[in-house]
């Protein structure tokens, strides 16, 4: 059943609905790496489609008792329930206690049942939006390409408006925000369509609801997080909490954390300090600082700083990922004459460290031999012309979901050989990079750390035995773990200098793993990974040996930037996919991964199957191949996403910031994916098959010549040094032709599908939705173990197969 006409008001209403899910489903990232883990923000892409997909099916079954002269009721009172059903999974959400590090990890377990019911509470919000959109889109197909524009346009002016949203309200009120709008587009879809006072009073009484309980939280605490990883935060003394687009920022006044590595035998005076949280997992501290760097000579005395030693009275160093200063402090007890600290997040910054704790941590980023930068490392080396006697970076892990970064799990641009080079390329003669990261339980980052460390000296013409040293020491942390200093300098170590760090590592009780060329005696068998990996002169035969070690270490590059990642697809096979403990934190993305799949086959499966059974009549009407219609819908759904996900990781490392990364390439996409689709539904039905060919045509050429044949990498590798807003201009000029294809070919199909089948409709549009979540998957699980280049292929490779079933579905006419 569709409308001939379609009313002016629904188009600007189904793009508040899309204002509304996008900000919702990204919105969900960042709340999911509060309160579960990083890796485990992937669901919210997953939930959404799943949802919507959900929602989609339903109207197809359902499509003959929903009467075509309610429907703009139907849309108002949906908006209403939309707007009700944010509000309520996003407190339930709050409130879980998903402590998904404890107990079994099998396909029935306490930590599957979990994220089942996450999984369920994240997805109504998609179901109730996915029933609207649906509804609309079937009704009004006719004019299916002005409503898709709406929708993509409505997306990418969600994802524009997030940014700022997340920085001013946190996640939680972002997504009562998002409720707001949902009721707003009730309320359109009521007035607009006639349906008089008594209906328009739905919607309007949610948006009441949803606006006064925003508007109350700071008293009712109704949306303050309860648990966070499982811990129960109502039970912490907080002395400050705040969100922005980068992490949640929570001061505790908890003087437990000495350090990542300080010396056994350290037996200076202990500072006091607080403890910064990022979401309420990675650490940093807060030292209290008198103005005397001597006057906190524990820093000086941690693993971390041993780059010092070797290069004290440093006339300038530059910290990378300074967080709460440590990093700073010890290179000025160590006589630095300039330190650059460089921290992405810029609530660390102005917030805590120039702010609220401005005094306790003795002005540590206003004093002139200090100069902090807000951000990402990597660009902020790329793009420098100065040379620093030392490049640091401690800890600086990322275990944090940005709303960009949650599509592809755990991509870090700062861990890769190019980024390694860059390092090395900003250091003066007889400068160190000194690199500090933890191995535990299922993660060798001292190995991978090595294995990098290797790569990027031999791809400068160095010699990695005698320019690279690593030195270790138990984690302090209740997580048992083994911190790894990695030095690398530029050229090879000198005598003294290792006779110096042998002394310095033996006073204070560290262990040397390699020295530059002298052995020592492994002590476990990841030390003698390490060993093996810098003492090595024939590096085929150390591929080879890697390959069958149980984890993966080798080095990661920007084409696969996963550093944390380790696991291989065979460990699906030997169980290995999943652990318990703090194990499963750094061995679960593939056991996410492979539930995820495993939701999403059987989601396609059953958008496929119940049809059949209760729908058939519906599917079979009509004229036209089902198959035809069936293969060009699900081949869409997968390969926009392989595409989408593969630009979002390939540039996230090109602009540095990841929240910048979400704005441009989506915003860019979605707008443009918006005007292609209604440009596609200006000329005339005749010419549609032959405009669907090139169409698709064009967008297989264009991946292939731009993204495929390294055109795109090299331009992009000769701008890098530009400013952050030529970046984005360049990006974006990258993008736009590439949306204006790829919004097209989904409304023409559907349009041409109309003339036939319209009742086919609703079916093939919960079919997308469910290939799209297989897509998901197939895009993170390629780009994790062939490389995001890969991605793109094989989206590239879909849209081909798309354009074969295209012209089948626009060459079927409508019955007499």
């Amino acid at each position: 059943m569709t409308e001939k006409t379609c009313p002016r008001h629904v188009g600007p209403a189904v793009a508040l609905v899309s204002v509304c899910l996008i900000a919702t489903e990204l919105t969900l990232t960042r709340l999911f790496s509060v309160i579960i883990w990083y890796h485990f923000a992937f669901l919210a892409i997953s939930v959404a489609l799943f949802g919507m997909g959900t929602a989609a099916l339903l109207v197809h079954l359902a499509q003959h008792r929903l009467p075509p002269e309610r429907t703009g009721r139907f849309l108002a009172i949906g908006c209403a329930v939309l707007s009700a059903v944010i509000i309520l999974a996003t407190v339930a959400l709050l409130r879980m206690r998903p402590d998904v590090l404890t107990g079994a990890t099998g396909v029935v377990s306490p930590s599957t049942a979990m994220l089942t019911v996450i999984f369920i509470a994240a997805a109504a919000p998609f179901f109730a939006g996915g029933f609207v959109v649906s509804l609309a889109m079937t009704r009004y197909v006719r004019h299916v390409h002005s409503l898709y524009f709406f929708d993509l346009v409505g997306a990418g002016t969600g994802c524009l408006l997030l940014i700022p949203a997340l920085n001013a309200l946190g996640a939680p009120l972002a997504l009562v925000a998002a409720a707001i709008v949902a009721a707003a587009a009730g309320f359109v879809f009521a007035i607009g369509g006639g349906d008089g006072k008594r209906v328009a009073l739905v919607p309007a009484g949610a948006f009441a609801i949803a606006l006064l309980l925003g508007i109350t939280s700071p008293w009712t605490g109704l949306f303050a997080v309860g648990f966070a990883k499982g811990y129960d935060l109502r039970r912490i003394k907080v002395e400050y909490n705040r969100w922005n687009s980068f992490s949640m920022i929570t001061v505790l006044d908890l003087d437990t954390f000495l350090g990542w590595g300080v010396s056994p035998m350290s037996l200076g005076p202990r500072p006091e300090q607080k403890t910064l949280v990022i979401d309420m997992n990675a650490l940093t501290p807060l030292t209290r600082f008198n103005g005397d760097p001597k006057s906190v000579p524990l820093v000086s005395d941690d693993c971390t700083s041993l780059v010092y030693r070797v290069r004290p009275n440093a006339r300038d160093v530059c910290v990378i990922g300074a967080g709460g200063g440590r990093d700073v402090l010890a290179a000025l007890a160590s006589g630095a004459r300039h330190v650059t600290a460089v921290e992405i997040n810029p609530l660390i910054v102005e917030d805590v460290m120039r702010g609220r704790f401005r005094d306790f941590v003795g002005r540590l980023y206003d004093r002139p031999d200090v100069t902090p930068v807000v951000d990402d490392g990597r660009s902020f080396v790329r793009s420098s012309d100065r040379f620093f006697d030392v490049v640091q970076l401690s800890m600086v892990d990322t275990s944090a979901a940005t709303a960009a970064g949650a599509y592809s799990l755990t991509e870090n641009s700062l861990y890769t050989v190019e980024a390694f080079r860059d390092y090395l390329d900003r250091l003066a003669p007889g400068g160190v990079l000194s690199v500090s990261s933890v191995s535990v339980a299922g993660l060798a980052t001292g190995a991978r750390l090595a294995s990098l460390a290797r790569a990027a000296v031999e791809s400068t013409g160095g010699d990695p035995t005698r320019s690279v040293a690593v030195v270790r020491t138990p984690w302090r942390s209740s997580v048992k773990g083994m911190l790894h200093n990695v030095l690398v300098k530029r050229g090879a170590f000198t005598e003294k200098e290792m006779t110096v760090l042998g002394e310095t590592v033996a006073r204070l009780g560290f262990q040397p793993v390699y020295m530059a060329g002298a052995a020592t005696r492994a002590q476990d068998p990841r030390s003698q990974w390490i060993t093996d990996i810098l003492g090595s002169r024939d590096s085929a035969d150390l591929r080879l040996r890697m390959e069958g070690w149980p984890l993966d270490v080798s080095p990661t590059t920007d084409n696969r930037p996963f550093f944390f990642y380790q696991s291989r697809l065979r460990d699906l096979l030997s169980g290995k996919a999943g652990a318990d403990g703090p194990q499963l934190l750094f061995r679960s993305s593939l056991f996410v991964l492979s539930r995820v799949a495993a939701i999403a086959v059987v989601m396609v499966i059953l958008f496929l199957a119940i049809p059949m059974f209760f729908g058939a009549r519906q599917i079979r009407g009509g004229s036209g191949s089902v198959a035809a219609d069936l293969g060009y819908v699900a081949c869409l759904g997968m390969g926009f996403m392989l595409v989408e996900i593969g630009m979002i990781q390939k540039l996230s490392l090109y602009l540095g910031r990841p929240t910048h990364t979400l704005a441009v390439v989506l915003l860019c996409l979605l707008v443009s994916g918006g005007l292609g689709s209604r440009l596609a539904g200006a000329g005339h039905p005749g010419t549609r098959r032959r405009r669907l060919a090139a169409t698709l045509a064009i967008l297989v050429c264009f991946l292939g010549v731009v993204w495929l044949s390294g055109l795109g990498h090299a331009i992009l590798d000769a701008t890098v040094a530009w400013p952050i807003w030529a970046r984005s201009c360049l990006a974006g000029g990258l993008l736009v032709p590439l949306g204006l294809v790829l919004g097209g070919p989904f409304p023409t199909g559907l349009s041409a599908v109309a003339e036939r089948a319209p009742s086919r409709i609703p079916w093939l549009w919960s079919v997308n939705s469910a290939t799209s979540v297989l897509g998901s998957v197939l895009a993170t699980l390629v780009s994790l173990h062939a490389g995001i280049t890969a991605t793109l292929w094989v989206g590239t490779a879909i849209y081909a197969l798309a354009l074969v079933f295209g012209l089948r579905v626009t060459a079927s006419r409508a019955p007499d």
